[in-house]
């Protein structure tokens, strides 16, 4: 059990900023603000109609498939799309983290190239799959080969501001997709312009509620990490909301340094829940985080209070979390932001800059540069141009 003397970490601002040189608490609070900013670009960004690349013209209309090519925190902004819109898209969504993108794109398939760093292997090779097939792209990234590369091709770039690390910079990275899925009539303005505006208020009013200086006993944020603390968290989230579940876990994971697990329902219901079987002296070193929402069949409903009843007591603690909103992105805004500030206090617990990374410093900038991946890719992608 975590000590009571853990908590006064969490109400000394000092401490924490001493923790967060790069300031991740400070973007994350200034969500809504930053969303406001997003938005505000994309209604200002001129979308061509046809643009020619070599000897191909690509045109943005009759868009029947929509990819969104990403790894990390960018992908988690084609996740949330997919996962809002599926009542209403008419064309199929399909997030790809990986080298490659699905045989079926074509011309008529609209490709999001998203890479915060813009130096992301993965993404730059999707992005040459897209290219050979004349699927329609547009590429958003601060900096780096995705940068040059959309450019040197004549293609849509959106530019991103500098920021803490990917994650943090979450309004910027989605707030394009809607709004120009919504120009090219794969999904409705008036639904987007509504349900954002929403979105961007619950954001606001929680900002509030979990700042720094709110007190840890007021602090929802603050009291639920306090819990996770000692132990590994378990993210269980209905369908409809899987992205929140991955998103929480992926915070746990790159700002605590912590592992984590994801689950939803009803699937978990079919194999996950056989492990609450296992001993207590086991499965008391989690933590069960359930995102309760309002989408819940009953039939879903009633098994979970059954499932709290005689296996989740065996768990450190469990934490029911329910969105605010009265609209589907509202509610998602809502147990993402609660989820990102949750992460946030968790790493102060445990002493950790939200941001350094040894691993990731390997993986992703070291490996790379060894293998010489980006060179590669970029050169081929250019080439593209001349063809």
């Amino acid at each position: 059990m975590p000590k009571e003397s853990e908590k006064k970490i969490l109400d000394n601002k000092k401490t924490i900023m001493a923790l967060d040189p790069s300031g991740s608490f400070k973007e994350e609070l200034a969500f809504s603000e930053n969303l406001k900013r997003a938005i505000k670009n994309v209604k200002a960004f001129s979308l061509p109609e046809k643009v020619e690349v070599g000897r191909r013209i690509i045109r943005y209309a009759d868009v029947d498939k929509v990819v969104f090519a990403g790894m990390g925190g960018s992908a988690i902004a084609g996740d949330v799309v997919k996962d809002w819109a599926e009542g209403e898209a008419k064309v199929p969504m399909e997030t790809v983290r990986g080298y490659h993108l699905p045989a079926y794109i074509d011309e008529n398939t609209l490709v999001f190239l998203i890479s915060y760093s813009g130096n992301t292997e993965e993404t730059l090779s999707c992005m040459l799959d897209a290219a050979k097939k004349g699927c329609k792209m547009i590429s958003i990234s601060s900096d780096g080969a995705l940068q040059r590369v959309t450019r040197a091709l004549g293609l849509p770039f959106i530019g991103l501001p500098k920021m803490a690390a990917a994650r943090v910079s979450f309004p910027y990275l989605f707030a394009p997709l809607p709004y120009l899925l919504a120009r090219l009539n794969v999904l409705s303005r008036v639904r987007v312009e509504k349900e954002m505006k929403e979105a961007t208020d619950i954001v606001s009013k929680l900002a509030h509620e979990y700042a720094i200086e709110t007190s840890f006993e007021e602090n929802f944020a603050k009291k639920a990490a306090f819990k996770i603390f000692g132990t590994v968290p378990l993210i269980y989230s209905y369908t409809q909301y899987r992205s929140v579940g991955l998103r929480f876990k992926t915070q746990v994971n790159e700002n605590c340094k912590l592992p984590a697990r994801c689950d939803v329902f009803p699937e978990l219901d079919h194999n996950e829940i056989m492990g609450w079987e296992a001993s207590k002296k086991i499965i008391k070193h989690y933590t069960l985080i359930l995102l309760r929402v309002p989408e819940e069949p009953r039939e879903v409903k009633s098994r979970i209070e059954v499932l709290k009843e005689k296996f989740f007591t065996k768990a450190r603690s469990v934490i029911e979390i329910k969105p605010q909103g009265q609209t589907t992105l509202a509610r998602i805004f809502s147990l993402l932001f609660t989820a990102d500030m949750i992460s946030l206090y968790l790493s102060a617990l445990h002493r950790r800059n939200p941001v350094a990374s040894q691993t990731f410093q390997i993986l992703k900038y070291q490996m790379p540069e060894r293998l010489g991946t980006l060179e590669k890719l970029e050169k081929e992608i250019r080439k593209l141009a001349k063809q």
